[in-house]
């Protein structure tokens, strides 16, 4: 049996920058084989980075809340790959917008991407883990399932949601050897929070930079996590260090919910 044909195989979503991007290339440099899944097309030009290192990489364009676009990734990793090791559910979107300005088209969006497509993605995996006897799923939560914000009250609705997901899920997936757990970040330095700060800083009038400070002090460190300090966290819960952990939300959130 080659190297290749023992090389356990990763599916991320949501890979095509920010935290998606840095875990799946974590993945990749420690030896797994990697599939990467996004509706941004720059998940082509991620792939070919990471193949460029030596690694193995197969990806997708395709959207997480659509069961098809996720039925054919799953299956073209199998033609590829013949299995699947690790799920990391990461891909998701932010609504930041006081409750009574929301769409309900826009509420539909958020929370078919941030909790469809964990499920989606869940519904077409666990039956190749259950044929596997074994696996283990990661979940992107965040610490706006935790706390309450101010304009958040969708998004932190999806993420509360998925958190509950990560608690039950277990119970029907033990038996078969398959963990679940999620991991809950706090602030980390993403063009998507950027974006954010950007909203905020409109929607206050105080400056970007400003804001950017205000949302640094609700982490101890006074500071946000880098993509790569989330990327571990992932990576060490997906693992076999992690064996005994399952149904648990990691929160990796520098004591913002402690304070």
């Amino acid at each position: 049996m080659s190297e290749s044909d023992t090389q356990k195989v990763a599916i991320i979503t949501g890979a095509a920058s920010g935290i998606g991007r840095a875990t799946a290339e974590l993945f990749a440099r420690s030896g797994y084989k990697v599939a990467i899944f996004d509706v941004d097309r720059n998940i082509e030009k991620v792939a070919a980075s990471i193949r460029h290192t030596g690694s193995t990489c197969l990806s997708a364009v395709g959207n997480v809340g659509d069961e098809g676009d996720v039925r054919s990734f799953i299956e073209l990793v199998l033609d590829e790959f013949a299995g699947i090791d690790v799920l990391v559910n990461n891909a998701g979107i932010v609504l930041v917008s006081p409750v009574e300005e929301i769409d309900l088209a826009d509420f539909l969006s958020v929370v078919r991407v941030n909790l469809g497509g964990a499920f989606l993605f869940c519904k077409y995996v666990v039956p190749v883990m259950k044929k596997q006897r074994g696996g283990s799923i990661v979940n992107m939560g965040s610490v706006s399932g935790h706390v309450g914000q101010v304009d958040y009250s969708v998004y932190g609705a999806t993420k509360s949601s998925v958190i509950a997901f990560t608690r039950a899920l277990p119970w029907e997936l033990a038996p078969h050897h398959i963990r679940v757990n999620s991991i809950s970040p706090g602030s980390v330095d993403t063009p998507m929070l950027r974006g954010d700060i950007e909203i905020e800083s409109g929607r206050t009038g105080l400056p970007y930079e400003e804001v950017k400070r205000m949302r640094e002090a609700e982490q101890a460190f006074n500071r946000w996590a880098s993509l790569e300090e989330i990327a571990e966290a992932v990576f060490f819960i997906a693992g076999e260090k992690a064996s005994f952990i399952t149904g648990t939300d990691l929160l990796v959130d520098c004591g913002w919910v402690a304070k």
